[in-house]
């Protein structure tokens, strides 16, 4: 198994691609804790993990605030020793209709909050406890290019903020042996089914599905990243380099 012995911590876990990679860095041998506000919808995805024969634990909170993420990551290392990797997914506010005049203080601060400040806490917290084990993957998700010019100006900076970042971390963290790498999702609208996680259809004419991320996350996760760092990887069907609309699989 491709994370035997891994402790992931996967922040931002919704029903979509968040449960997806949850469920496959189970499957793949990872001792899992799953962090968001929505407390309901991580015992769900526990509940699938643990059905299967994986290990899950659920510490929620609000990752945009400083004091809480640091509980989640001590709550972790005090489970299981440590922390290999951290999925780093915080988000949302991606409204393709909010034109500029729509964004007022609060919808502005909101996204800023939850995608680049629980970005900034997580790195804080995580980076020591990587540190002591002598290594550390950072898989971080931003939005693809199309993507990102669709949702709204919010929307918009602060995935590009997590592009940033990320590449900025990777070359701090680089001499703690800590890999930072970051995927560029693009627009999906595919479900996930119960059981194992298994890849999705080879066919670029289609809809994101949320094990499309899964996979290009384990990569980062496993150590068949490692050698790779400060890394952006698109998926997305191959919008951003011009096969087709960003739509024509989504409406």
């Amino acid at each position: 198994m491709r994370l035997e012995n891994k402790v992931a911590l996967l922040t931002g876990i919704g029903q979509g691609m968040g449960r997806a990679t949850a469920r496959l860095f189970a499957q793949e041998g990872a001792k899992t804790a799953l962090s968001a506000r929505g407390e309901e919808r991580l015992k769900e995805t526990a509940s699938q993990i643990e059905s299967l024969g994986g290990t899950a634990i659920v510490v929620p909170g609000d990752l945009s605030e400083k004091q809480a993420v640091e509980e989640i990551v001590n709550n972790v290392v005090d489970e299981f020793g440590k922390i290999d990797i951290l999925y780093a997914a915080a988000g949302g506010n991606f409204d393709p209709n909010r034109s500029l005049e729509d964004i007022d203080q609060s919808f502005w601060d909101s996204t800023a909050a939850n995608t680049m400040n629980s970005l900034y806490n997580l790195a804080q917290a995580v980076r020591p406890v990587m540190k002591e084990s002598g290594a550390g993957s950072i898989v971080t998700v931003a939005a693809s290019f199309n993507v990102r010019q669709a949702g709204n100006a919010s929307y918009g900076a602060a995935k590009s903020a997590v592009i940033g970042m990320s590449q900025n971390l990777a070359g701090e963290l680089y001499a703690d042996n800590i890999r930072v790498n970051t995927i560029a999702a693009g627009l999906f609208r595919g479900t996930i089914g119960d059981g194992r996680v298994v890849n999705a259809e080879v066919n670029l004419s289609r809809t994101g599905y949320p094990q499309d991320i899964a996979n290009a996350a384990l990569f980062f996760a496993s150590d068949e990243s490692a050698w790779i760092t400060g890394q952006v990887l698109a998926v997305d069907g191959g919008v951003d380099v011009g096969t087709r609309g960003l739509w024509d699989h989504e409406r």
